[in-house]
């Protein structure tokens, strides 16, 4: 395996700026995912990676060696498509061991990587089939174990679950975490999925507009985002951003909206009053919330809202409020009982509120 580093890479395609000063080292044996919404730029990192695209400006590190100028079959890396990119005229065991009969290895030394790949997977007794007699996974996994044969320095992945359904994707998302925990390799994956991210990372790469916003470990930039971005894109359903503004009264400072005055973290306040304006955006998370009936609050740790929508999922109620004009999505594991239009309240955790400079978008820190 190997590790490898993105030193001011920008790749421009004319007047667009696709990736924009990139900087990123990926360990050995690291798993890192690039996120973020489709044109971030994420794709053409790793067509850069491998070799399918030139950098405008920059240098790509494998094991310490510069290989902008290093073909794509030079530079010992694997990568499976959201397509698959299968033979349809040929079984499974011949498009599994494919790159190596081109690389001219022995018959038998492809024959033993091809069962080793297919055990790894589970797909021995579909190794005499085509690719039009198999289900969408099982494609899925004839991809990666053409991958897995080539015993490459670097894995890349690009949206390899895209094109399956729901409930298949999460098994798939589970399978990969396993493999890529047993073979150990060095992994670069590119999803728009947050919770692919989030679930096979060691890090992840939250990118916007060819920029890296933040880089961490998952629960980290759950944790503790950097922008409204990131807080927003990361977490299904997404960060409340509630608008606010400051209001001081003597040494004490508040944060309002309309009539509601809302909870301040402890240690805030002076961060808040070295700010240069007085309007800000609240972030909480709708784990972080409970909602109750008017009498199931108390009033003075949590403020009047009205409900508009709960939606049932089982073990999990997303109920929809409306406070002072705006909308604020809690989750909760208890039932709650309302229809649209009843009053009740809302409370925080008041130690997970971030707040944001609207103007910026970045985190005020204290």
């Amino acid at each position: 395996m190997a590790d490898c580093r993105f030193e001011h890479i920008t790749k421009r395609f004319g007047s667009v700026v696709a990736v924009n000063d990139f900087n990123l080292t990926i360990a050995d044996k690291e798993f890192v995912t690039l996120v973020g919404p489709s044109g971030c730029g994420k794709s053409t990192t790793l067509n850069l990676l491998a070799g399918l695209e030139d950098p405008s400006e920059g240098l790509i590190y494998i094991d310490d060696k510069v290989v902008n100028e290093v073909p794509s079959g030079k530079r010992d890396i694997a990568m499976v498509f959201q397509s698959y990119a299968l033979y349809p005229h040929m079984r499974v065991r011949e498009n599994i061991g494919f790159g190596l009969k081109v690389r001219g290895m022995p018959v038998d030394e492809i024959e033993r990587r091809v069962q080793e790949a297919a055990g790894i997977l589970g797909i021995e007794p579909l190794l005499d089939r085509r690719p039009r007699e198999l289900s969408g996974g099982q494609r899925q996994r004839v991809a990666l174990g053409r991958a897995i044969t080539r015993d490459p320095k670097i894995f890349l992945l690009d949206e390899p679950l895209s094109n399956l359904d729901a409930k298949l994707r999460t098994q798939m998302r589970a399978d990969l975490k396993l493999l890529f925990d047993r073979l150990g390799g060095t992994v670069v994956y590119v999803t728009h999925d947050q919770a692919e991210a989030m679930t096979l990372s060691d890090r992840v790469v939250v990118m916007r507009f060819g920029v890296v916003q933040q880089v961490g470990a998952p629960l980290d930039l759950y944790d503790d985002p950097d922008n409204m971005f990131v807080a927003g894109f990361l977490g299904n359903p997404s960060m409340n951003f509630i608008e606010c503004d400051l209001e001081r009264q003597g040494d004490q400072l508040r944060l309002r909206t309309g009539e509601v005055r809302w909870p301040l973290p402890l240690n805030s306040s002076g961060a808040l009053a070295a700010q240069s304006n007085d309007s800000f955006v609240l972030g909480i998370r709708p784990e972080d919330i409970t909602v109750g009936l008017m009498d199931e609050l108390d009033p003075n740790t949590s403020v009047p809202c009205t409900v508009h929508l709960v939606e049932h999922m089982g073990a999990l109620n997303v109920i929809y409020t409306d406070v002072a004009e705006q909308r604020v999505v809690a989750t909760m594991e208890s039932a709650f009982d309302a229809r649209t239009g009843d009053p009740a309240r809302l409370a925080f955790k008041v130690e997970k509120i971030h707040i944001f400079d609207p103007e910026t978008s970045q985190k005020v820190r204290f």
